[in-house]
């Protein structure tokens, strides 16, 4: 009696495994509890053109190097980058994304303008747009909708390289949320 229990328990759990993994089709069996997207490079390659609510948060709980204060504004967007460059992450399982701004208001001093990275199994995205006219990246998370190629989410924080040396070291929120939107074509 004891092996049929212990038989039968065993079964439950094998199915309850099985039942997680997810094949997408191209011979890798992914294990998401149902929430893989389905995200493939390709849904990122293209001209993304990104736009934000017009705002003028303040930095707030700044940590690191410095405690910057006062307002930030969101004037330099809508922005384009192109070409986006999409490789796959080293520690997650996630495509990274860098691009350079590629309209009118491209700073010639920085290479990536936008970088992130967008979670493969859930489309989950945080991503830094440089803010040239405030001189920080403001930072935003959000999900990708594969079937329009749209990201919409909020921005919530800043990242500055305080003493310029070409590294961030100091973070900070922001007063009220930013609504941004990113279209992918």
């Amino acid at each position: 009696m004891r092996t049929k229990l212990l038989l039968s328990g065993l079964l439950v759990i094998g199915a309850s495994l099985l039942a997680s993994c997810n094949n997408s089709g191209n011979k890798t069996t992914v294990i998401n509890q149902g929430l893989d997207c389905g995200l493939v490079r390709a849904d990122l390659l293209g001209t993304w053109t990104v736009t934000m609510d017009l705002a003028a948060p303040s930095l707030l709980a700044c940590t690191g190097a410095t405690n910057p204060s006062g307002a930030i504004t969101t004037a330099d967007f809508p922005a384009t980058y192109s070409p986006v460059d999409v490789f796959g992450s080293d520690g997650s399982t996630s495509f990274k994304i860098l691009s350079d701004r590629f309209d009118a208001g491209n700073d010639g001093t920085l290479t990536d303008e936008l970088n992130g990275s967008v979670q493969a199994d859930s489309c989950l995205a945080i991503t830094r747009l440089w803010d040239q006219t405030d001189g920080l990246y403001i930072q935003c998370i959000g999900t990708l909708t594969r079937s329009t190629g749209v990201m919409t989410g909020s921005c919530d924080s800043a990242e500055i390289d305080s003493d310029a040396n070409g590294q961030l070291d100091t973070s900070c929120s922001l007063s009220s949320r930013v609504n941004f939107t990113a279209t992918i074509s």
